[in-house]
């Protein structure tokens, strides 16, 4: 559901929500997901992008999946899981909270973050923080080992820009 800028709230920005179906992950949005593997260094990895489906526990409520526009990225939670050689959430922590404070810089408009209690935290665009979930809200929380990520049809629609945001906010990662 879209949601337009909150006035009132420095560098507030409208949400965007499902806008319908693509045919795939868009170019910017395949480069947002190698900047973030590329950034973490290791510590993240993909549990998928497109997929035309209803959200996950809303029956009837298309996901944002289908629009090309969304990412879930994964980290581990156990010690010496193949997919990360660094050792779980707190190593993705400091990644993830420097990704949110520059989420204008990288086209982010929500992230949802499956683990804490009670029931998982989201942040999004209109609101520039995150919120706690008191009740059950997204399905998979709490608990959950990953992110969702959903950027802008700008960031979208262009992997120049995406290239420029991770550039400007990881400058110390050199790329090979």
């Amino acid at each position: 559901m879209a949601a337009p800028a909150r006035p009132g709230v420095p560098n507030s920005r409208p949400y965007t929500g499902f806008n319908g179906n693509a045919p795939g992950v868009k170019g910017g949005t395949a480069q947002w997901i190698r900047e973030a593997k590329r950034t973490s260094l290791g510590i993240t990895w993909s549990l998928g992008a497109w997929g035309v489906r209803d959200q996950r526990g809303h029956k009837g409520r298309p996901s944002i999946h289908g629009t090309g526009r969304a990412w879930d990225c994964a980290y581990s939670r156990r010690q010496g899981d193949r997919h990360q050689p660094t050792w779980g959430r707190d190593a993705f922590i400091p990644w993830l909270d420097r990704v949110i404070a520059n989420a204008n810089t990288l086209g982010i408009e929500l992230a949802l973050d499956y683990w804490p209690e009670p029931w998982g935290r989201g942040w999004r665009c209109d609101r520039q923080a995150w919120e706690t979930y008191e009740r059950r809200t997204i399905g998979g929380a709490p608990g959950g080992q990953w992110i969702h990520f959903e950027i802008s049809p700008r960031y979208a629609g262009s992997a120049t820009l995406v290239r420029q945001g991770f550039d400007q906010v990881f400058p110390e990662i050199p790329r090979t």
